[in-house]
This record gives C-alpha cells, sequence and structure tokens, in this order.
C-alpha cells in the first residue's frame, strides 16, 4: 500500500489532501510525479520545489525497493504503520510470547511464537535461540498483541542485544482504530475467528500452568502450550486484516485500492491440524524433555535457619469481615497445621496460644502515608490516594496488587491494622506478606491458576502436613504461604518494600545477602527501674556494641521544645509521647539514630511494642535481655543515687514503667542483678561466649 501513500511524501500533505488527490485521480507515487510535472509548466517560477518534490518520491522508491520500513516509519504518523507490512508481507513476522507470569522482574519467557514468511517456528527456553534471532534480524516489521507493554520489553529483558525490527504495530492499538476493544480473545469472537475446541477454554493464565506441567515431565502440556500459541499468531494474523478493512473503510480509501490489499490470514490455517503449519513444526521438531530443576526457585533447606528451637510462626490469610473465615496456619519448622477461624477472638486465641517468634498476615497493616482513616471520608482522601509505596512498587514490577483503601479492601485493612496492633501490644512481632507475590518470586503457581499445583510447589519448597494428603481451603493455603514468607524474613532473604512513614511489607529476596543480618548481635535491655539495666548496657559498650537508650531521644525531642530535662519530667514526657505518637513512633525515631552495621545495645525496652518492634527490625539477630532485682535492693541502689525528690515507689508506680513486669515473659534471657557487678558481668560473659544471644521460644 505504500506506493499508493501520498501523505507526507510530500511537506504539507496530510490525511485530507491525500484524499483530494485520490479523488482527483492521483494514486500512486507516478500520477504525483506526473502531476507535478504539469503544474512546473505551469509555474515555471519554482524550480528549487519541484526539484524538492521530486528528490522526496525518488528517495521513497529508493526505500520501496531496498524494503527500508524504517525510513516509512519516519516518514507516516504512527497512526498509519499498518501500511508498511501491507507492502512488505514478506519482512513482516507475527510473535507472540508466552511466561511464568507477568512481571518481568521476577518472570522468565518460556516460549517465544513467530509465524515468518510462510512458517510457523518456535523458541522453546533452554533450547536454540538462533532461529528466533535470525527471523527478528531479518524481518523489517514486527507486529504483536500488547506487545508494547509486554511481549517486547520481556523480549529485551531476556535476550541481550536482540534484534527488534524496526517498524512495532500494536494491534491492541489498531484495534481500537477499528472500534474493536478488549483483549484479544474477545477481538476474535467479535470478528467471528473460531479456535479449536481443545484450546476454547484455556486462558492466558493457563500458559504458565502448562509450562509447569511441562517441567515435571508431560510432553503433551508442552505441545498444548505451542498450540495455543500458535492459535494466538493465527488470530493476530486475523485481526489485523480485519481491522485494516475497517479503518480503509472508515478513511474512504479508494475501493479499487483496499480490494486489492493482501492479507496475511490464510482460512485454510483454521482447518485441521493436520493440514496447518503446526503440524509441520511438530513433526519437524523433536521437541525436547525439560531439562533443569523442576520445583521452586529455592527451598527451605537452602534458607539457612539458625535457630535453637524449632522456629514457629503463624501465617493468616485475613478475610475482611469476621463472618467470612480467615485462612491459619502454624508453621513450626517444617510441618504445616492450618484451620479455618471466623472472628478476631478466636484468631487472637489461637495465636497466642501457640506462642509464634512471628506472626505473617496477608493483609495491609498500615494506611498510605498522610491519611488517618480507611475510609473516604478521610479529609486527606484526594490529597494523598489509596495506594502505598509499597503497592506502587510491586504494581511497577508487574505483580498485580489490590490498592490498601480502594472499597472492597476498606474492611480488610481495617481488621488488619487492629489485630497487628494487639500483637504488638502482647510482644508479638507481625509482618505483612502478601502471598500472591511470594508465589510468583518462588516460581510456584498461585491458588487462581492451579491449587493442586500450589499445593505440590509448597511440598516441593519443603513444607510438610496435611494439605499434601487433604483437599484444604485456598485460604488455608494462602495462609501457608503466608507463614512461609516469615520464613524468609527469618532467614533474611526478604526485601522490605515501603517508605519510613508506611508499614513495610514483606517479600521473599532470593538474592539477598545476609551476611550483616546472620552475624551481627543487637541486644535490648529491659527491667525495672534500678534493676541495673544501664549497667549492663554500658558492660556490653565496652564489648565493642554501639550504645543507645529511649531516654536518648527522648532528650532531644524536649531540648528542641526548651523544656527542663529531670527524670519525672523525662517519665511524663515519655509518657507523652507513648500516648501521642505512639510507642513504634518512638521506636522509629530511635532507629534513624542507630549504625547500619556492628553490633548494638539498646537501654531501657520499656513496653511489649518495644520487644516486637525490634524483631520486627533485626529478627533472630535481636535478643533480649530481662534484669531482675529484688524491690527491696533497687529501692536501696534508687535512693543512693537519685537527687530527685521523687521517691521510689513514686517512679515505679509511673505509667511509663506499668507494663515492664510483662517484659519479663517475653525475654530470651533473664539476668539476675542481686550480687556485685563483677557476677553480673561474668553472667553476661557467659552468654556472649556460648552464643546464646539469639532469639528463643520461650
Amino acid at each position: 500500500m505504500l506506493h499508493v501513500t501520498l501523505q507526507r511524501l510530500l511537506q504539507g500533505v496530510g490525511p485530507s489532501r491525500e484524499a483530494i488527490y485520490w479523488k482527483h485521480g492521483i494514486f500512486t507515487w507516478d500520477d504525483l510525479e506526473k502531476f507535478l510535472t504539469s503544474q512546473k509548466e505551469l509555474f515555471p517560477n519554482e524550480p528549487k520545489q519541484y526539484q524538492e518534490h521530486l528528490s522526496c518520491i525518488s528517495k521513497a522508491k529508493s526505500a520501496f525497493e531496498a524494503k527500508d520500513a524504517a525510513y516509512f516509519a519516519s516518514l507516516l504518523d504512527r497512526r498509519d504503520y499498518y501500511r508498511i507490512p501491507l507492502s512488505f508481507q514478506e519482512k513482516t513476522i507475527f510473535l507472540d510470547i508466552e511466561t511464568t507470569g507477568l512481571s518481568r522482574y521476577y518472570d522468565v519467557v518460556t516460549l517465544v511464537g513467530w509465524y515468518y514468511q510462510d512458517k510457523y517456528n518456535a523458541f522453546i527456553r533452554g533450547g536454540d535461540e538462533s532461529p528466533l534471532i535470525s527471523a527478528l534480524s531479518d524481518a523489517r516489521v514486527v507486529i504483536t498483541f500488547n506487545g508494547s507493554l509486554f511481549d517486547l520489553p520481556f523480549l529485551r529483558e531476556a535476550f541481550v542485544n536482540i534484534p527488534i525490527p524496526p517498524v512495532h504495530i500494536d494491534l491492541r492499538f489498531l484495534a481500537k482504530r477499528a472500534q474493536l476493544s478488549g483483549g484479544q480473545k474477545v477481538i476474535e469472537e467479535k470478528l467471528g475467528f473460531k479456535r479449536p475446541d481443545n484450546l476454547i477454554d484455556i486462558k492466558g493464565e493457563s500458559a504458565p500452568i502448562l509450562w509447569h506441567q511441562y517441567r515435571r515431565g508431560n510432553l503433551d502440556a508442552l505441545k498444548l502450550l505451542i498450540e495455543y500459541n500458535y492459535y494466538d499468531i493465527l488470530g493476530m494474523k486475523f485481526i489485523f486484516d480485519e481491522a485494516v478493512k475497517i479503518i480503509n473503510k472508515d478513511r474512504a480509501i479508494p475501493l479499487h485500492i483496499y480490494k486489492n490489499l493482501p492479507q496475511f490470514f490464510n482460512k485454510k490455517e483454521l482447518t485441521s491440524i493436520k493440514m496447518g503449519r503446526l503440524n509441520y513444526f511438530l513433526n519437524e521438531k523433536n521437541l525436547p524433555s525439560f531439562k533443569g530443576a523442576t520445583g521452586p526457585a529455592i527451598t527451605l533447606k537452602h534458607l539457612h535457619i539458625t535457630q535453637p528451637s524449632l522456629l514457629k510462626i503463624v501465617g493468616i490469610d485475613l478475610s475482611g469481615s469476621e463472618e467470612r473465615p480467615s485462612g491459619w496456619c502454624l508453621l513450626t519448622g517444617t510441618e504445616a497445621i492450618t484451620r479455618t477461624i471466623g472472628s478476631d477472638k478466636e484468631l487472637i486465641s489461637a495465636t497466642l496460644e501457640t506462642r509464634p517468634h512471628l506472626v505473617s498476615i496477608d493483609s495491609p497493616l498500615s494506611l498510605p502515608r498522610g491519611r488517618i482513616s480507611v475510609f473516604d471520608d478521610d479529609p486527606g482522601r484526594h490529597k494523598f490516594g489509596i495506594m502505598r509505596d509499597c503497592e506502587r512498587l510491586l504494581k511497577k514490577r508487574g505483580i498485580n496488587v489490590y490498592p490498601a483503601l480502594i472499597p472492597s479492601m476498606q474492611k480488610l485493612t481495617a481488621r488488619g491494622i487492629r489485630l497487628a496492633a494487639y500483637f504488638r501490644s502482647q510482644g508479638i512481632p507481625v509482618i505483612e506478606s502478601y502471598p500472591g507475590a511470594a508465589q510468583d518470586i518462588m516460581g510456584i503457581p498461585r491458588k487462581r491458576a492451579s491449587l493442586s499445583m500450589l499445593c505440590e510447589g509448597l511440598g516441593e519448597f519443603g513444607v510438610r502436613g496435611p494439605f499434601l494428603r487433604e483437599q484444604l481451603t485456598h485460604d488455608e493455603i494462602d495462609a501457608i504461604t503466608s507463614s512461609v514468607v516469615g520464613v524468609f524474613f527469618w532467614s533474611g532473604k526478604f526485601e522490605a518494600l515501603g517508605s519510613e512513614v508506611e508499614e513495610a511489607l514483606i517479600i521473599p529476596d532470593l538474592q539477598a545477602d545476609t551476611t550483616n543480618w546472620s552475624n551481627r548481635k543487637i541486644i535490648g535491655i529491659s527491667g525495672h527501674i534500678a534493676a541495673g539495666k544501664t549497667t549492663l548496657a554500658r558492660y556490653f559498650e565496652t564489648q565493642g556494641y554501639h550504645y543507645t537508650r529511649y531516654s536518648m531521644v527522648l532528650t532531644t525531642m524536649m531540648g528542641s521544645l526548651g523544656k527542663e530535662v529531670t527524670r519525672p519530667k523525662l517519665q511524663e514526657f515519655g509518657n507523652q509521647v507513648n500516648q501521642g505518637l505512639g510507642q513504634r513512633g518512638l521506636c522509629r525515631k530511635l532507629l534513624k539514630t542507630l549504625p547500619e552495621k556492628g553490633n548494638i545495645v539498646i537501654d531501657g525496652l520499656r513496653f511489649p511494642d518495644d520487644h516486637a518492634f525490634w524483631v520486627e527490625v533485626f529478627g533472630p539477630a535481636f535478643s533480649h535481655i530481662h534484669i531482675d532485682a529484688s524491690m527491696e535492693l533497687r529501692r536501696l541502689r534508687f535512693e543512693n543515687r537519685e537527687s530527685s525528690p521523687m521517691s521510689f515507689e513514686e517512679a515505679e508506680a509511673h505509667p511509663v514503667e506499668k507494663q515492664v513486669a510483662s517484659l519479663h515473659a517475653l525475654a530470651h534471657h533473664v539476668l539476675t542483678n542481686e550480687k556485685s557487678f563483677q557476677n553480673l558481668y561474668s553472667d553476661t560473659d557467659h552468654l556472649i561466649s556460648h552464643s546464646l544471644l539469639r532469639s528463643q521460644c520461650q
């Protein structure tokens, strides 16, 4: 069609001028050349413009002979690129890829099918890529469906310096010009394209399942995947032809032009496969059995959990309402026990009873920055939106995730935040997980694709339990995956997505360097007034630990407000901060002051939230020591060291000290400090020398 394309060939010639030329019988470049020659005789004083016009026509003819598609792409508006393959049929390639998922960040290309020069071919992951590279190098035009966002970016990620043809036509957008909207299968149905019966129910999400089945030795699954890909390409050829017909009619292309245009689709290709190009490909190619790892990208034993007792993690696939059961899982070592639970009260009771190291909840556990409520009447709704930073990042990576505050998620988010706050108030660390993203990263199918293959993948990962023998709800299976995310967290093989003002979403990171996570020690010290917290913490400082304490942050905050710092005022200000900013807010302020590497000792834990926070930040590197002493001895120490008018009883009864006693049960180690400092130091040296300063189950 290029030889009858006149727009943009000469300066000032657009679609309207082209239509006028056609109306006056000027259809081809030769017709235009004759017309310009006649104009030269009428306007002999403009020889320069005449020569420029002839030069443009000459360049177009030369480019046409050389099949220089890039030249015409530079000449035409992108909307008219469809004219290029109509003139370069033998240099046009139709291409479609299959992948393990939608994320270029985590998923891989499994199959690339293409139709070029009347022949179908396919690259299978792990095979010879040279035929694909050769075809793409020779082609001048590539046609895809949604290839701008999917196929071509995936190919560039999968193959180094892959030679993408200079002209790309994305049928998704070409079809829209023809008033055909929707996905490829929807458009095919509108246009009357029929697939074989065995392919009618196969959707895009089935392709990863077929690949997983092939990896496990099912060669028929690979054949079906190839057949599915083949008909995707036939459908693309059909859509291109039909869209061009509609566009040309709408553009009033002269009848004798568009009726003689070539077509890419051949009706015979829809007959029995035995007569089609697919059968030729399958017969010609000896399809290989899969070679390589067949299971998940990583297994439980490769996470190297260093834990003196069996790691216990509770995973919860939370529902938005107590009326609908949530999936609940206790993962103890490798053994997963699941159930469904309705109410918050039951969830809390079941979880507290297990005394887990960690709770992993599949639910948003924080609001987007700036938001103060989950509901749309929040005054910050329009300014701060409904999506958190972690969700934006996952979207950017190609992982489908719901914004935390769309209407259907609001009650779930509120429930998740409420439960997490309660668990933390009991000293139980909580992380937010997203099973779907974890499954993608681990290389196992999601439940939507195949619940049975998801269970199989979890088993291959190394989890054991009734789910491998019995049919469980999908909520329970996702709860297992949530608990598995907790294992990734504990091992250090994780990525925390989010910002400083939002709680992090934890996802597996198979490439994470765990050296710093595994080798450092973070000590938190709690105890009643005058039990010896600071004495012990300062001793750790002499052993090379970076020393810090909560009161340092409070002192800085008071100083910035011009407040005098005394023990009574420090206690009172700390209580105000706890009630206003919240204890987690104070913990975050303290965290900002800490070095990124090396051992640390934190003096003055007073709330169960403190314990939960530091486990969430440092995982098994955090060890909590609670120091005890009798009240009589503590009173004596207090009176000997304090010049404050506040009595021991008043200091002990202050609200900031009320929850200290509960930290005794949460601590990983309890030391009694009723003898000399040397005895305390000796007990501490014993802990250090026996490498017991790791999180343990009490």
